[in-house]
């Protein structure tokens, strides 16, 4: 059996195989049935229900944007707390827009709540909350360095 530290570090790797070719029916698992999910995401819209973020990636791959690739570069760093837990890290994604040849490397960060829930009461973690949001390379630090 998983420790719960092996077993969420497995749903954030399996979220973002599922990134990959924006595989909307395989990211369903890493997320509550229902409209409990919440996510901020990286275009600037909020998501509510793993079913709007479903829509999101069935639309997406049918204009011709997919991510080609997703890893983590620093982290992840996992917080657990009785029956919740905190995920942060930072990765890159790389993003092919609809008309591109090449896909665009994507600086990122990620804090992913997570539950031992699955939505329907089962006791599986499941990614509950997500926020995403650019990471700028070039932003100082620490303000005006």
């Amino acid at each position: 059996m998983s420790t719960d530290l092996e077993r969420i570090l497995e749903v954030h790797e399996g979220w973002y195989e599922a990134n990959i070719g924006l595989v909307a029916d395989r990211m369903l698992q890493y997320f509550p049935k229902g409209d409990g999910y919440h996510q901020f995401n990286l275009n600037g819209h909020t998501y509510h229900g793993v079913l709007d973020k479903h829509r999101l990636w069935v639309n997406a791959a049918k204009i011709g944007l997919s991510i080609t690739a997703i890893k983590d570069t620093v982290g992840p760093d996992i917080q657990v707390f009785g029956d919740v837990a905190l995920l942060t890290a930072e990765g890159t994604a790389d993003v092919l827009s609809p008309g591109q040849e090449n896909a665009v490397t994507t600086p990122f960060r990620t804090t992913e709540f997570f539950r031992r829930d699955d939505g329907e009461g089962g006791q599986d973690w499941r990614i509950w909350h997500m926020h995403v949001s650019v990471q700028d390379p070039q932003m100082p630090k620490h303000g005006t360095e």
